[in-house]
């Protein structure tokens, strides 16, 4: 009888022991629950499978005596991300990160605004969370990731704390290639809405050659159609802007190209053009649809909602 008693606490201890944890782990999920997209895309030219790993916007906000001047306003963009999302950024980024791994991809991409701003903090948190990947992975920036207090979207903003990504981006360039036996993925950094003129006559030869290419952007691409559903919820959820333009997508009736922006436009929709998929993020939802007949745009939604998207390209 008493081996029964002893046996019946220790059951019941137990039982509490894997009650607190289920408790612990139910709050952990909430903290930074997350949610993968699972699609395929077929690629003309590749001879395998690949999977890709898509995330963008995390908006990590931390901050330190490093930048002892944007403490408060990393704090209150932290905390605006947090009540927004109703989870921790840094959490959610961690487990997109476990995700990517565990689904073993052949490339993490981060598209974009992974760090809200150009701290050290959040740069060495971002840095941390990469190093955990057992595959390559290939960064962005957005229009976030180089801001820096007041200054956003200016030159010195990108002269001066542009080079604190380096260790992310792992170039000085303006645009990042990998590149696999049969496939190519190519980021290109965006600047005000627009594309470096380095990076585009880089860029254009292997959109222009005999291998597919992934083109990987912060700003999403506005379709060649009309009527297209992405612009539509871009303008519901953005509002036009003052010159009733999408103020969200880059093109011809949204954030107007340049001359060297147009150019790679045309390379994208050039007829024959190698670009088999554009990926990207910036508008905080998740969007699939066509650019013209023979290119499809797929966007992530926002990371610090924990949004991501897994992507097998297959042989078509």
């Amino acid at each position: 009888m008493k081996h029964l008693r002893r046996f019946a606490q220790a059951a019941f201890m137990l039982c509490g022991i894997l009650c607190l944890a289920a408790a612990a782990a139910a709050a952990d999920r909430a903290a930074g629950c997350i949610q993968i997209q699972e699609q395929q895309l077929s690629v003309s030219g590749i001879s395998r499978e690949y999977e890709l790993f898509l995330m963008a916007d995390t908006h990590i906000s931390l901050c330190d005596e490093r930048d002892s001047g944007l403490i408060e306003k990393a704090d209150s963009r932290r905390k605006a991300f947090e009540n927004e999302s109703g989870r921790t950024a840094v959490r959610t980024m961690q487990n997109l990160i476990k995700e990517s791994i565990d689904g073993d991809a052949d490339l993490t991409i981060l598209a974009g605004d992974i760090v809200d701003s150009a701290m050290y903090a959040s740069i060495d948190f971002v840095q941390e969370q990469v190093n955990r990947l057992e595959q390559p992975y290939l960064y962005v920036t957005g229009n976030h990731d180089f801001e820096y207090g007041s200054e956003y979207f200016s030159k010195k903003a990108y002269r001066k704390y542009f080079p604190r990504l380096k260790g992310l981006t792992g170039t000085s360039e303006q645009y990042v290639i990998h590149e696999f036996d049969d496939l190519i993925v190519a980021g290109i950094n965006d600047k005000n809405n627009q594309f470096p003129k380095s990076a585009v006559e880089a860029l254009i030869p292997y959109m222009q050659g005999d291998k597919p290419v992934i083109l990987v952007l912060h700003v999403p691409l506005q379709p060649q159609s009309a009527d297209s559903d992405l612009e539509r919820q871009a303008d519901d959820v953005w509002g036009l802007s003052d010159k009733g333009r999408c103020r969200v997508l880059i093109g011809e009736t949204a954030c107007r190209p340049n001359k060297t922006t147009q150019k790679l436009l045309d390379a994208v929709f050039a007829e024959g053009s190698s670009v088999a998929a554009v990926f990207a993020g910036h508008i905080h939802f998740y969007n699939r649809s066509m650019l013209n007949d023979e290119s499809e745009q797929i966007v992530a939604g926002a990371g610090y909602y924990g949004d991501a998207v897994r992507i097998r390209l297959v042989p078509q």
